[in-house]
């Protein structure tokens, strides 16, 4: 067996995670029979669990735990980082530093390294503007999932061969035709996912939250009053009985609802126990409206209408990539009266929107051919 080593923010209870290890595995598997898969979580027996993979932390304060992270990077012959935004600085600290320095080692074993469905955030430090073409230059696959990534690596200076591919958490999601049947004569179900936007970026204004969610439960008003819609809002990051210490969806969710006129009507999903459980229940929906990138990739990966609202670079790459620029709205001008049209051409339109987005995800998704064809010559 070919022992793979697979380096991301796993086991954190984030659904967009967890979707793009899904796709990772489903991938690799695709391109060899004969592999043998360790993935670092912060939460190993979950991992373990979901995936059926071996797991082990990465983050551990026992004394001998550096050696057995060790040992790790040396019985394994490749190595992967990815996927999501890992490289990207904070205000607090170069989160990309954190996530090269792992792949550093492997690359001191002589491995072969991959970086697969990553995403380029804001990068203002120099030790990360140091740091990155540095590293990314010595790497043997590199695959980034919008083009905006690939020309903000190459300005930093990686010579090496990048290609754009689609995200991780399709692969995640079966191939799907057009929906043909008559979708018109249902009643009508739309989701939204909200997020706090603190530690976001410097570019993004904390101080623009609490308008935006009064923005959020105007539309969703709207929603009920014109179309008698239900309206779902999906958590991604929450825990299933206890709220997250740091960004937990299902109270962003809550705090929308106290500016809403129709807040008994709108439902608020606490927690989603598996992908397949969310897979399953957003096929219903007639259209999402989200801030988190997967409530996005996943739905209009099923073919769903999707409206962004863009708080960050790779939300906006990933609604060009798809052909949905036009409905990829930022914050700042993310406003009932902005959104309304755009909803209502949509829902009263459902078959060429479902057309339009299925046909941008599935150009969308052959860019990942690349990375196949790459993949078995590097594990051949």
């Amino acid at each position: 067996m070919k022992r793979v080593l697979i380096c991301g923010f796993y086991g954190s209870y984030n659904l967009s995670d967890e979707a793009m290890l899904a796709g990772m595995i489903n991938l690799l598997r695709s391109q060899s029979n004969d592999l043998s898969m360790t993935v670092f979580s912060n939460d190993p027996p979950d991992t373990k669990k979901r995936f059926g993979v071996d797991s082990i932390s990465l983050q551990n304060s026992h004394p001998n735990h550096k050696i057995k992270l060790l040992l790790e990077l040396i019985d394994n012959r490749y190595f992967i980082l990815g996927g999501g935004d890992l490289l990207r600085d904070t205000v607090k600290t170069s989160i990309a530093k954190t996530w090269l320095n792992t792949l550093q080692q492997a690359i001191r074993f002589r491995h072969q390294t991959m970086i697969l469905g990553i995403s380029v955030g804001e990068i203002f430090r120099s030790e990360t503007k140091a740091l990155i073409p540095k590293v990314l230059n010595q790497v043997n696959l590199i695959g980034v999932r919008d083009t905006k990534s690939k020309l903000k690596l190459q300005e930093l200076g990686v010579t090496n061969t990048i290609h754009v591919m689609s995200d991780l958490a399709l692969e995640a999601l079966p191939e799907r035709g057009f929906y043909s049947q008559s979708i018109t004569d249902k009643k009508i179900h739309v989701g939204i996912s909200v997020s706090h936007l603190k530690e976001r970026s410097s570019n993004v204004d904390v101080n623009l939250y609490p308008t935006f969610q009064k923005e959020i439960a105007a539309i969703a008003d709207f929603l009920v009053e014109k179309y008698a819609a239900t309206v779902h809002f999906l958590p991604f990051r929450t825990y299933k009985e206890k709220y997250h210490p740091t960004d937990d969806d299902y109270v962003s969710a809550l705090d929308v609802l106290r500016y809403s006129r129709y807040a008994n009507k709108l439902i608020v999903h606490r927690y989603f126990s598996s992908l397949q459980d969310f897979n399953i229940f957003t096929n219903q929906l007639d259209l999402m409206i989200g801030t988190r990138l997967h409530s996005l990739i996943l739905t209009g990966g099923l073919g769903i209408p999707v409206i962004a609202a863009e708080y960050d670079v790779k939300v906006a790459g990933f609604m060009e990539e798809i052909g949905q620029k036009e409905y990829s709205i930022s914050l700042q001008n993310f406003k009932k009266e902005r959104i309304i049209p755009i909803i209502e051409k949509i829902l009263d339109n459902p078959y060429n929107a479902r057309k339009d987005i299925l046909a941008g995800i599935n150009t969308y998704r052959e860019k990942t051919t690349k990375i196949q064809e790459s993949l078995k010559q590097i594990f051949r």
